[in-house]
């Protein structure tokens, strides 16, 4: 397409008479030549003429108006805009630049870098603007992004916040995958709740008996016993007939150990009455509701062991805050031995911290001593959080005790049976040794059970062992019985290494060897002492 004809009028003082050059001002034959600035608008093709319906909206070049020399006339009524083109402006345009783009004045030397490009940034532009062949006109949107150094900052934080939670997300997944080496589809939950405590009306499951019974006479009574007999001790009764019952369905009765077949004959005879010394006084005290004890130390003794228990007393059964010291011993009258009676209720007056009972104070008898204090506490002391059960030639690091049980969870401290667990033991076939159990009196294996040197139960399970000791057959030993009770429960025990009932004699004499542990024995009451010296040195360095 040609470039428009350009005709100018000039003023009749300019241009003189038809026909006759003006002298001076136009020489004859000289044509008039269009400015400099509009002759390279008029030479120059296009740029662009296939994209002839975006220059309605002001992106092909455009010439500036030809300067008239003539007045201006009267402006022709505009006409409508384009569909989908954007109205004019009534602000002055901005220049342009060689392929037409709207730029901002830019003074001289400055920024003569930013827009450099070839003849195909402008297809390029129009293509990311959503505009082609045959589409509808509209304002490229991108461009106005690129122009905005606003909308720049906010999209450069979404892209870097984006950015930022990938790689958080990514760096984590490691450490929960070590943390919890489950599989990657089960996420980890909440540590289970410990089971309650549940008696059922048939125990034979709960304590073993699944199988062909054994006719040993405890497995037989077992899997019978509905409830034992209860009565006093002092009335001939039940109790006694079930002893005389014994007696007469075991084969080889008369072949077992003396201290064994004593137990037997009146291993159903529970209740004995307190043991008071004469003159009055040496009474224990019940718990009061203002003064509970956290934590009560319940040592087993004999009437005779006064030098173990002020041992204890001088060393790790001192006062302390929340914590209460009780000896369970049986009658100190001397049915075996010399009477004791006297040096027992000065001693009890003394301390107010023996609770006695009136039967004979023999190892088979020590099962009583546990089920007498059970019965105590449900009647004096009944909202005692733990129990300590231990002997007498024990030692006890109640500090790191205390800081254990405080630790523990609410849900494992409510059904708490710890100490030195054992496992799968079974009885000693052995005649002559302290733990011989013939063969037509048990039969199988020994529940989980903590060793009778020193553990610790939640106070709260006090009367439901009563009531599992009222359906569990009678067993010579303490430990066993109280691991069958519990079984009984459907509770199992949890071991602690620091739990040791079998302290070896020679690492007495080294304070360092205990400081991370909470009870050791046996131990005399000369090495209880010096221990005890050696931990409260504050100089000891381990």
């Amino acid at each position: 397409m040609a470039p428009p004809a350009l005709s100018l009028s000039l003023p009749r003082a300019l241009s003189g008479a038809p026909g006759s050059p003006l002298p001076g001002l136009l020489a004859p034959r000289q044509s008039l030549q269009p400015p400099r600035h509009l002759s390279r608008c008029l030479t120059r093709k296009p740029a662009l003429t296939r994209q002839s319906p975006i220059s309605q909206v002001g992106l092909l070049p455009s010439c500036p108006p030809p300067r008239s020399l003539s007045p201006p006339p009267s402006a022709p009524p505009q006409p409508l805009p384009a569909p989908g083109a954007l109205p004019a402006s009534s602000s002055p345009p901005r220049p342009t630049d060689q392929l037409g783009w709207r730029t901002r004045a830019v003074a001289p030397g400055r920024g003569q870098g930013r827009r450099q490009g070839g003849p195909d940034q402008r297809p390029r532009a129009l293509e990311l603007a959503g505009a082609g062949p045959g589409a509808p006109t509209a304002a490229p949107s991108l461009g106005r992004v690129m122009r905005c150094p606003k909308c720049l900052l906010c999209l450069s934080a979404l892209l870097t916040l984006l950015g930022l939670k990938v790689y958080i997300e990514w760096t984590s997944e490691p450490r929960l995958s070590k943390a919890y080496p489950g599989p990657r589809s089960t996420p980890p939950g909440p540590t289970p709740a410990c089971p309650e405590p549940t008696l059922p009306a048939n125990l034979s499951a709960r304590l073993g008996q699944t199988g062909p019974l054994p006719m040993a006479y405890w497995n037989q009574q077992q899997w019978r016993l509905g409830t034992l007999p209860s009565g006093d001790s002092t009335e001939a009764g039940d109790c006694n007939a079930w002893g005389a019952a014994a007696a007469a369905e075991i084969p080889d009765f008369t072949s077992y150990p003396e201290d064994l077949r004593h137990f037997l004959l009146s291993a159903a005879c529970r209740s004995f009455p307190q043991w008071l010394p004469g003159g009055g006084g040496g009474q224990v005290a019940s718990c009061k509701d203002s003064d509970v004890p956290y934590l009560l130390l319940a040592v087993k003794s004999g009437p005779g062991r006064f030098a173990e228990r002020q041992a204890v007393r001088e060393t790790w059964g001192g006062p302390a805050p929340g914590v209460r010291l009780l000896f369970l011993l049986g009658s100190p009258e001397g049915k075996r031995g010399p009477d004791l009676g006297s040096l027992a209720a000065w001693e009890s007056r003394r301390y107010s911290d023996l609770l006695l009972w009136d039967f004979l104070d023999v190892p088979f008898n020590q099962t009583l001593k546990d089920l007498l204090l059970l019965a105590w506490l449900g009647h004096h002391c009944p909202s005692v959080r733990f129990v300590l059960r231990t002997q007498d030639d024990a030692f006890v690091h109640i500090p790191a005790l205390l800081d254990h049980l405080r630790a523990l969870p609410p849900s494992r401290a409510r059904v708490l049976y710890l100490g030195e667990v054992f496992t799968q033991a079974k009885p000693l076939r052995k005649p002559g040794g302290p733990f011989y159990v013939p063969g037509s009196f048990f039969e199988g294996s020994y529940p989980a059970y903590a060793s009778g040197g020193g553990y610790v139960i939640a106070g709260r399970l006090a009367p439901w062992l009563l009531q599992a000791a009222a359906r569990v057959a009678p067993f010579p030993f303490d430990d066993v019985y109280t691991g069958l009770c519990f079984q009984a429960l459907g509770l199992v025990p949890r071991t602690h290494k620091g739990f040791l009932t079998a302290w070896p004699a020679d690492r007495t004499a080294d304070p360092c060897a205990f400081r991370d542990l909470l009870l050791v024995r046996p131990l005399s009451p000369q090495d209880s002492i010096r221990l005890w010296k050696q931990l409260q040195d504050p100089q000891l360095q381990c």
